[in-house]
């Protein structure tokens, strides 16, 4: 009896023991400041975090040595003030609260200033299709911030950037529609949500044509000379949706073979087929034969010093004449 009586006082020893290392019950709720403490061991707050603005906890359930705390937190991190849902797991051990778990659920930000201009300008990039299709990427691009529409209050903004360039007659400006958002793990985020191209040449003036040889030329002599008048202008447009319009009004004037010509001129399509379509090529055809006809162009090459405007004609056969203004 008296051995069965010891090996119950051990056993109660054992467990008041290991109470004791345990921590036993919790003896209280988890404080605000170690709540906070806790909050900020997240890296990435820890990485911008300037201060913590407000701690409310929503509730903080104690289930046997588990607590589970939910508060809502706002922080400042330089920039903006981040709002969020904090939830933290505790473990009541050896006589105190642990946080084994935190997570952060965002929900919104006031941002404190605008993004700098700069970066929205450098949003303003090239668009692919305006690059392959007219060149529009050729000679130097200033992009202009036009306006902008700000909503701090939830980190969010609109901006109106054109980027213009121009060459021989030659003007193109694409007009942008930027996005500005701000995240707050990764700050001011931007994106292109619309755009608009227009390009335009100016061919009115007078012209020469000196034709040179060609093997398979079969309808112009070399070191023959076509004096043109030339009239209006062409335009084309292209936008995001993909909706393409070209306005043409332009007049070519001369005589040839003691014939006189005053017809209107229509877009080039040699370079299609590489998905260059633009005001710079025109065709004028004037005559029944296929031969009847010829390109002028104001081509653009980039080199090795940069971009190269000229101007050509070029015959139905494929040889080139120097083409050039007089005034």
């Amino acid at each position: 009896m008296k051995k069965i009586t010891k090996i119950g006082l051990i056993l109660l020893m054992i467990i008041g023991m290991s109470a004791c290392t345990n921590g036993g019950n919790p003896t209280s709720v988890v404080s605000l400041e170690q709540i906070q403490e806790d909050a900020l061991s997240l890296s990435f707050i820890q990485a911008k975090l300037e201060k913590i603005v407000s701690i409310d906890v929503i509730s903080q359930p104690v289930q046997g040595k588990q607590c589970l705390v939910v508060a809502n937190m706002v922080y400042d991190n330089g920039e903006a003030l981040v709002k969020g849902e904090i939830v933290i797991n505790y473990e009541w051990e050896k006589k105190e609260w642990t946080a084994v778990n935190t997570q952060f659920s965002y929900q919104s930000v006031s941002v404190k200033e605008e993004a700098n201009p700069q970066k929205v300008l450098e949003a303003a990039g090239d668009i692919d299709i305006l690059n392959s299709k007219f060149q529009a990427n050729a000679f130097t691009q200033t992009p202009v911030l036009v306006s902008k529409e700000l909503n701090l209050e939830i980190g969010e903004a609109s901006y109106v950037v054109t980027r213009s360039n121009e060459s021989s007659g030659w003007t193109a400006t694409t007009t942008y529609t930027i996005k500005g958002k701000y995240y707050y793990l990764d700050g001011w985020q931007f994106t292109i949500e619309d755009w608009s191209y227009k390009e335009v040449t100016k061919w009115a003036g007078s012209w020469q044509i000196v034709w040179g040889s060609s093997p398979t030329e079969s309808q112009y002599t070399d070191g023959e000379i076509m004096k043109l008048t030339v009239s209006g202008d062409i335009s084309l447009s292209l936008n995001k949706a993909d909706v393409q319009n070209e306005k043409r009004d332009v007049n070519v004037a001369f005589t040839r073979n003691r014939s006189p010509y005053s017809i209107p001129v229509t877009l080039s399509k040699d370079y299609q087929d590489v998905g260059l379509y633009t005001s710079r090529f025109i065709l004028i055809k004037y005559g029944n034969q296929a031969n009847d006809q010829f390109n002028l162009e104001l081509s653009f090459e980039n080199t090795n010093s940069g971009w190269v405007a000229s101007t050509i004609a070029k015959s139905f056969d494929g040889t080139i004449g120097s083409l050039t203004k007089i005034k």
